[in-house]
């Protein structure tokens, strides 16, 4: 018995790292989306001088393609899969983001002391830990798994 034991330890700490390294390139990847984002943002307040409320979508939209391109490349290094099926999944998901997004924004503008700038990083972060990055994990999964098939 001890020997059928063996040879999933390695097996589960291999997926357990891999797990962490998605987990730390989606960080990274939405890192730079959320700047993008951000910046978008800030540059369309200030320099275009929309109202935030009109500058959230916008500024919303750059980030959730450079998320989509990052985790179909970077974190879940899913280009062979379906790009289809991937870009309807992460879609929707990402509609889904986008309400939750705009909808934790508007509260923390509205209901918080917190300024615009900083409502949105906090805002995508939460939205982010809790709804997005598990709900990609199911979008690319399809791919990932095709992937240890052909290895």
């Amino acid at each position: 018995s001890d020997n059928s034991e063996k040879p999933r330890e390695p097996e589960a700490s291999a997926t357990l790292a891999a797990r962490i390294g998605r987990l730390v390139k989606s960080l990274l990847v939405g890192g730079v989306a959320t700047i993008a984002d951000w910046l978008t943002l800030i540059l369309l307040v200030e320099a275009a001088a929309l109202p935030a409320e009109v500058a959230n979508a916008p500024s919303l939209a750059v980030g959730a393609l450079i998320q989509f391109l990052g985790c179909r490349h970077v974190v879940f290094a899913a280009a062979r899969g379906s790009m289809r099926h991937q870009l309807v999944g992460f879609t929707i998901v990402e509609l889904l983001t986008l309400a939750l997004n705009g909808l934790a924004f508007q509260v923390l503008v509205s209901f918080t002391p917190i300024a615009y700038w900083l409502a949105r990083p906090m805002g995508t972060f939460g939205v982010f830990v809790f709804f997005s990055y598990p709900m990609w994990n199911w979008v690319f999964a399809g791919s990932m798994r095709a992937k240890k098939r052909q290895t």
